[in-house]
């Protein structure tokens, strides 16, 4: 009898555990007639993106998405990025911290997602070199609960492109993000996508 009740305590502790294991939770935003709507991330989840910001100086569009990573307390994510073909030109940023794309058909980032709004942000850039379609998946893994694949259909077509200000340029470097680079060159910058003078450069 007390083996049994022994061996039915560690069950309940290990089971107890185990419920309180963090879970992983993904969402991505959208705007719909001027509201913002959050969608959650199952397993496999697939959306179809068609909006775009058009740079008119550079005459290249960007794409982006862009939601929420977060669980009840800080973790390591992987994220394994697989792309439809080589070439692409984007960027992942989760946590406060991107990673330019490497050019290639599969790329794995690792972060640390925490508790803070600043650490829970993710969002993705990608920038089209002509009309066409990509496909890039993301794999989010945590290494204890099921991974999250959010696969993102990216589809362009150039249209007509409104007028576009373009701001005064202030002799400051900035990310994606819109934190000022300590830096007054792209060369003292590692790779990356910045933003100067109101124009995006990619340094590879």
């Amino acid at each position: 009898n007390t083996s049994m009740k022994k061996l039915l305590t560690t069950i309940l502790v290990l089971c107890a555990a185990l419920s309180m294991q963090a879970a992983l939770h993904l969402n991505y935003e959208k705007w719909v007639d001027d509201e913002k709507v959050v969608t959650e991330v199952t397993q496999n989840t697939t959306i179809l993106v068609t909006e775009y910001e058009w740079d008119e100086d550079l005459e290249e569009a960007l794409m982006e998405v862009r939601g929420q990573l977060y669980s009840d307390e800080s973790q390591n994510i992987t994220v394994t990025i697989t792309r439809q073909s080589t070439g692409v030109i984007d960027q992942f940023c989760a946590a406060g911290n991107c990673v330019p794309g490497n050019g290639e058909l599969s790329q794995v980032c690792e972060f640390v997602i925490g508790t803070m709004p600043m650490q829970r942000s993710w969002f993705t850039h990608y920038t089209p070199m002509d009309k066409g379609n990509e496909v890039i998946s993301y794999e989010f893994n945590d290494g204890v609960n099921p991974a999250i694949t959010l696969t993102i259909k990216y589809s362009y077509l150039m249209t007509a492109v409104e007028d576009v200000v373009a701001p005064q340029y202030n002799g400051k470097i900035y990310n994606l993000l819109g934190q000022e680079m300590h830096a007054t060159e792209l060369s003292e910058l590692p790779k990356g996508i910045y933003i100067i003078n109101g124009k995006k450069y990619i340094k590879q």
